[in-house]
C-alpha cells in the first residue's frame, strides 16, 4: 500500500515539475540604468485580486497585491526599484542592474478562485550601446590640399570602432587602433572646396551604432586690386579730359605770348 501511495507521489512530482518546466517562457531584455516591464501575460478581462511576482530559482517574494494592499519594497536588492501595475499585474524594475538578470515567475488569481494562473518571465540585461561621438582633430590647407584628422570614440566598454568614408569618396585614408585612450583616428586629404562626410561604426558584435561628421576647407581667393569695377575707365577719361584743358589753356597762353611779342616788336621799330 506505501509503495502504491509513494509511486502516486512520484508520479504527481514528475507531472508537477514537468508543468512548470513545460510553462512558456516570455524573454525581456533590458538595458543597465533604464527601466524595463516584466508582463505578467494575464487575460485582460480578469479583475486581478492577487499578484505575487517572486525569483524563480529561490521563490523569494519580490512584488505582491492582496487584499487591496500594495508591496514592493520587501526585498532589499529591489528596494525603491519596483511598480507594480495592478490592473494588468505587470512589474516594472526601475535603474536596471545588470545582477537583476533572472528568471521571474508571476502567480496571478482573479476575481472568482478559479481564474488562476502563473507565468515566467527571462531578463536579461545589457549595456546600450550608444552613438560614438566624433571630433575634429587637424584642419589646414597645405599644398593645395586640405589635411584632416578626425576622432572618433565611444562611451561603450569592448567596442571595436572603424571608419568609412562617404560614397565616392577616392582618396585614401588611413586610421589607428582605439589604443589607451579608447579613441579611433582618421587622416586623410582632399582637394579643397569641397565637403566630405565620414562615418564612425561602434560595434559590439551584436549591436551597431554610427555617427557622421562632415569637414571642409576652404582655398583662399586670390587677391584682388581694391579699384571699383568701371573705376579704371573713369580715371582714363578724367586724365584725358584734364589733359585737353591742359593743351587748351597752354594754346591760349602761347597765342597771348605770341601777340604780345610782336606788339612789343612794332612799338621799338616805331621808335
Amino acid at each position: 500500500m506505501f509503495e502504491s501511495v509513494s509511486i502516486r507521489v512520484m508520479c504527481l512530482m514528475v507531472f508537477f515539475h514537468q508543468g512548470i518546466g513545460g510553462e512558456d517562457t516570455r524573454h525581456v531584455t533590458g538595458y543597465i540604468g533604464e527601466s524595463v516591464v516584466l508582463p505578467s501575460d494575464a487575460d485582460p478581462s480578469w479583475s486581478l485580486s492577487t499578484i505575487r511576482w517572486s525569483i524563480y530559482g529561490n521563490v523569494t517574494f519580490i512584488a505582491g497585491f492582496q487584499s487591496k494592499k500594495l508591496n514592493v519594497d520587501r526585498f532589499p536588492l529591489f528596494r525603491g526599484r519596483l511598480e507594480l501595475n495592478t490592473s494588468s499585474g505587470h512589474l516594472t524594475i526601475k535603474n536596471v542592474l545588470s545582477r537583476d538578470a533572472l528568471k521571474y515567475r508571476v502567480d496571478l488569481v482573479g476575481g472568482i478562485p478559479t481564474q488562476r494562473k502563473n507565468s515566467f518571465v527571462q531578463l536579461s540585461v545589457q549595456e546600450r550601446l550608444d552613438k560614438p561621438s566624433i571630433r575634429l582633430l587637424h584642419s589646414s590647407l597645405d599644398s593645395g590640399y586640405c589635411v584632416i584628422s578626425l576622432g572618433c570614440l565611444s562611451m561603450n566598454s569592448k567596442v571595436s570602432l572603424s571608419w568609412k568614408p562617404e560614397h565616392g569618396f577616392s582618396e585614401p585614408f588611413w586610421s589607428s587602433d582605439q589604443g589607451d585612450s579608447g579613441e579611433s583616428v582618421l587622416w586623410t586629404s582632399f582637394t579643397p572646396n569641397r565637403v566630405v562626410t565620414f562615418s564612425c561604426t561602434a560595434d559590439d558584435d551584436r549591436r551597431q551604432e554610427s555617427s557622421s561628421k562632415s569637414v571642409t576647407c576652404t582655398e583662399p581667393e586670390p587677391r584682388r586690386n581694391n579699384t571699383q569695377p568701371g573705376s579704371t575707365q573713369d580715371v582714363l577719361h578724367g586724365r584725358i579730359t584734364v589733359g585737353l584743358i591742359g593743351a587748351m589753356f597752354g594754346g591760349i597762353l602761347g597765342c597771348l605770348g605770341t601777340i604780345i611779342y610782336q606788339k612789343r616788336k612794332e612799338q621799338l621799330s616805331r621808335s
